[in-house]
C-alpha cells in the first residue's frame, strides 16, 4: 500500500464523538477530509474539510463520499438508533462504492464483543458476549455482520475492536490479538489516534485487532 503524506480521507461517523476527535487529527495532520454527518455538523466546510449530509442508507450519497478518497474511515455506530443496522449498512453501500472507485483502504471501529465469522469465544470473551448480547443484541449483530462484509470485500481493511469508551486525554494504547477483560475502558482519545495511525500501517491489514489502554 502506498503511504501518501497528504491524502483525501472520507469519514463516515464523522459527528460521532471518536469520529470528531479522527478528523481533527486528520487536519491537524494535513490530509483533507470529507465529513459524512447524518444531521448536524460540527465543523465548518474549508478547503481541508467537505461535508455531505445524509443517511447512510442513501447509496448515491455513500457513492459521492467515497469518490476520489485515498481511504475510507468508519466510527459509525448502532447505538441510539431506531434501525440498529447503521455500520453494516454504511459497509453494503461504501463497499461496492471502493470497489467501482479503486479504493482500497478502510479502517473501522466495532466493540469489543463482536467476532469474525471464523471466530469463536473463549474465557472471559463468552462473559463479555453473554452480558453485551443482553443489553444491545442488535448493536452487536450489526458490528459482526459490518466484519463478514469486509472479511469477503477484497479491500485492504483493518476493523478496530473497543471496549467501552470514555472522555480522557491518555492518548497510548495497544493493540493485541486478545479481546480485553470485562469491563475494560479506553479513552476516546486513544482510540481516534489507533484509527488515524493505520492510515500508515500495514500488519493490521486484513484483521480485528483489539485494543487496550496502554
Amino acid at each position: 500500500m502506498l503511504i501518501m503524506s497528504h491524502m483525501k480521507i472520507t469519514v463516515f461517523g464523522a459527528s460521532g464523538k471518536v469520529g470528531r476527535i479522527v478528523v481533527k487529527k486528520l487536519v491537524s495532520n494535513g490530509h483533507t477530509v470529507t465529513v459524512f454527518v447524518h444531521r448536524h455538523s460540527p465543523f465548518e466546510p474549508s478547503e481541508h474539510i467537505k461535508i455531505i449530509k445524509s443517511d447512510v442508507h442513501n447509496a448515491a450519497f455513500v457513492e459521492a463520499a467515497v469518490r476520489g478518497a485515498d481511504a475510507v474511515i468508519c466510527t459509525l455506530g448502532s447505538w441510539g438508533t431506531p434501525t440498529k443496522d447503521i455500520l453494516s449498512a454504511a459497509m453494503r453501500f461504501a463497499i461496492p462504492a471502493m470497489q467501482n472507485e479503486g479504493v482500497k483502504r478502510i479502517i473501522t471501529l466495532t466493540g469489543s464483543a463482536a467476532l469474525l465469522p471464523a471466530e469463536t469465544a473463549h474465557g472471559s470473551e463468552k462473559m463479555s458476549r453473554r452480558l453485551f448480547s443482553k443489553i444491545a443484541g442488535d448493536v452487536l449483530r450489526d458490528g459482526e455482520a459490518h466484519l463478514s462484509l469486509l472479511c469477503q470485500s477484497g479491500l485492504d481493511w483493518t476493523a478496530i475492536r473497543s471496549p467501552a469508551m470514555r472522555r480522557g486525554t491518555k492518548i497510548t494504547y495497544k493493540l493485541t490479538g486478545k479481546a480485553p477483560m470485562p469491563f475494560a475502558f479506553i479513552t476516546r482519545t486513544a482510540v481516534a489516534q489507533a484509527i488515524v495511525d493505520q492510515l500508515e500501517r500495514q500488519e493490521y491489514i486484513g484483521q480485528a485487532p483489539h485494543i487496550r489502554q496502554a
